[in-house]
Parts: C-alpha cells; sequence; structure tokens
C-alpha cells in the first residue's frame, strides 16, 4: 500500500505541473529599438522641440539680464530648464509606456524589452511602435539627425576647446 500512494502521489504531482512544464519557454518577447523610436515619431520629435524652444527663451532672458542679476537669472534659468525638461521626458515616456503596452496586448507578447537587453531571438516590434505611435515625416526625422550630428560637432570641438586650454597654459 506504502509503494502504491507513493506512485499514485507522484502521478498527480507529474499531471499537475505538465502545465507549468508545457508553459515554460513558450514566452513571446518582443523587443524595441528605443533610439529609432524616440527619432522617428512624432511625439518625441514635438516634445524635443518643445523642450528646445524652452530652452532658446530661458538663454533669451539670460543675454536679457544685467550683469549684476546675470547670475541668479542664469540659476534660475537653469533650474526651469530641467524642471520643464524633466516634465516632457516624463510624459513621453508615459506615452510610449501606454503605447507599448497597448502593442503587447495586440501582439500577444509576455514581455517587451529594449533592443540593448535580449542577446538572441525575440520579435522586433520597433516598426509597429512607430507606426501606433504616429512617425514622423522624413523632412522631421532628418531635421532631427542633422541637429544631432551639429550638437556632436558643438561637444567634440568643446572638447578639444578645453583640451586646448591647459596645454596653452602649461607653455
Amino acid at each position: 500500500m506504502n509503494k502504491k500512494m507513493k506512485s499514485l502521489i507522484l502521478g498527480a504531482t507529474i499531471i499537475m505541473a505538465l502545465p507549468i512544464i508545457g508553459g515554460c519557454g513558450s514566452n513571446t518577447i518582443g523587443y524595441v529599438d528605443s533610439q529609432k523610436v524616440v527619432t522617428q515619431t512624432a511625439k518625441s520629435i514635438e516634445i524635443n522641440k518643445e523642450i528646445n524652444a524652452k530652452g532658446k527663451e530661458l538663454q533669451a532672458k539670460i543675454d536679457a539680464a544685467d550683469e549684476a542679476s546675470k547670475a541668479q537669472v542664469t540659476t534660475d534659468a537653469k533650474q526651469d530648464f530641467n524642471a520643464f525638461t524633466t516634465a516632457k521626458n516624463q510624459e513621453l515616456k508615459q506615452y510610449i509606456d501606454q503605447q507599448v503596452s497597448e502593442l503587447a496586448k495586440e501582439k500577444k507578447l509576455d514581455v517587451v524589452l529594449l533592443k540593448g537587453a535580449v542577446v538572441g531571438g525575440g520579435v522586433d516590434v520597433t516598426d509597429d511602435l512607430i507606426n501606433k505611435m504616429g512617425k514622423a515625416s522624413d523632412e522631421d526625422i532628418k531635421a532631427v539627425e542633422n541637429e544631432a550630428n551639429q550638437q556632436e560637432a558643438q561637444q567634440a570641438q568643446q572638447g578639444e576647446a578645453q583640451q586646448a586650454q591647459p596645454a596653452e597654459a602649461a607653455q
């Protein structure tokens, strides 16, 4: 009887575990190239333009300030810009999260990860997400790419200038 009971318990355990074991490894994983989403969707480009406009507005305030108040105006402008940028980035993140969630349901995906987190396998749903969010016009995409290239060039020039200053001071 003892041996028979053990066999029944083992059999019941195996039968109960089959659905769990069968479900393992069958997760559907999607991944998204976040850089592509940010540079090719209308919403992200719109938010980027708002951030740039705010930056120009605040820079104009700094430039218009007299020497006595320039330091305080600059500090206030930086705080305003950081708060504005943080709020706009949070708005974009929430929008993207909502769209990813809806896309995951539509595509019956269990998980959606960032492209860099996926070593192999998975389904690239980047283009689907871009289409769902609203693809930006080719002109807007090129403008964003050109702006990014200009910023990289400016940063490189600033880096070279900063490296040259200590060398000049040493002479």
